[in-house]
């Protein structure tokens, strides 16, 4: 899992990263930065709720590298089906509205990937040596295969496949992450918050939009004994701010307007992630971000992130978060004997 954040939470500016564009989407994803209960998102891909037991659903259609008539091809637009929509939950004390209470904001965004381009010789190769691992599976011993329909002979068949064969050892090289080697994500969002903290006070609004691109280059390809794909990543970002939390007095508000335009640089090594990025605003308030962040997958689900260094406030802009993500996946997510 590689979403360490959603829109609506990066419209409220209390993220680990402000670059990202996730690769392995989840059916549902919950976003929890620093004091659980203050802070979360919940980010929705509806690919997974659409007709999810449909035998059409490939991996490789996903994806969008295909086989048509001999030829290798790809759709660079297969990545709508990695949409999601979020909805945000935050409490916070903004550094230009005065007062001591911390604010409730509400937010919802959505993302997509435009375009994206894969190794298409990679990925067929990859298809190619799962399809030869599979065709070296022995056959049960007539044995099993007599036997009558049942829970009997399913254990058996498991027990056969798994302890005899050893399906998952077989397999394992074949869960690495191939990542595209160059895609565009498009992402939007839209916040209100509650000016003194009622539901029938006036709200004012913040609102954005930005292009991510994303380009991949593997780092240990020919390395068979590693069991992930290394890779170091550049990304490029380019937002659109119209930023209404802004009051010296609690009452009057104002807007402001920021264009904000950065990069980042990542490496995933394994289990661990290391990045860097930097952005620079410009606009009614010129400020500037500048911020390192680590992650670590404890397991394919739940992904632990943090992050320090500057953020944009001109005052008290140390910025210090952990956050914890926690991918679901909904239907079979392996493959059944």
């Amino acid at each position: 899992m590689s979403n360490n954040t959603s829109p609506s939470f990066l419209l409220l500016e209390e993220t680990v990263t402000d670059i990202y564009t996730p690769e392995n989407v989840k059916a549902l994803a919950l976003h929890v930065q620093s004091n659980f209960g203050e802070s979360m998102a919940i980010e929705v891909a509806p690919y997974f709720f659409i007709n999810p037991k449909s035998k059409n659903r490939t991996y490789y259609k996903y994806i969008g590298v295909y086989d048509d008539k001999g030829e290798l091809k790809q759709n660079p637009f297969s990545g709508l089906n990695t949409t999601t929509i979020s909805f945000a939950y935050l409490k916070k004390d903004y550094e230009n509205i005065e007062g001591d209470s911390e604010n409730k904001t509400f937010a919802i965004g959505a993302r997509t990937t435009l375009i994206r381009f894969y190794n298409k010789k990679k990925v067929m190769d990859n298809a190619t040596e799962l399809a030869n691992a599979l065709s070296q599976l022995a056959s049960p011993p007539m044995e099993i295969l007599t036997m009558p329909q049942g829970p009997d002979k399913e254990e058996a068949l498991k027990k056969f496949y798994l302890e005899k064969q050893k399906v998952d050892e077989r397999f394992k090289k074949f869960q690495k992450t191939i990542k595209p080697i160059f895609k565009v994500d498009v992402a939007g969002a839209y916040s209100d918050l509650f000016t003194d903290n009622s539901v029938n006070s006036g709200t004012v609004n913040r609102l954005g939009a930005w292009l991510t691109g994303e380009f991949s280059l593997i780092i240990n390809e020919d390395d068979e004994q590693s069991s992930t794909n290394n890779y170091i990543n550049l990304l490029i970002t380019s937002r659109y701010i119209e930023d209404g939390f802004n009051s010296t007095n609690g009452i009057d508000f104002s807007t402001n307007y920021y264009r904000d335009f950065g990069g980042k640089i990542s490496m995933d090594l394994g289990k661990f992630s290391f990045a860097y990025e930097y952005i620079n605003r410009n606009g009614s308030i010129s400020s500037k971000r500048s911020v390192g962040n680590i992650s670590f997958a404890i397991n394919k689900d739940i992904t632990l992130t943090g992050g320090f260094g500057k953020d944009f406030n001109t005052t008290d802009n140390l910025l210090t978060l952990f956050g914890i993500n926690w991918g679901m996946n909904f239907g079979n997510s392996s493959a059944s004997l």
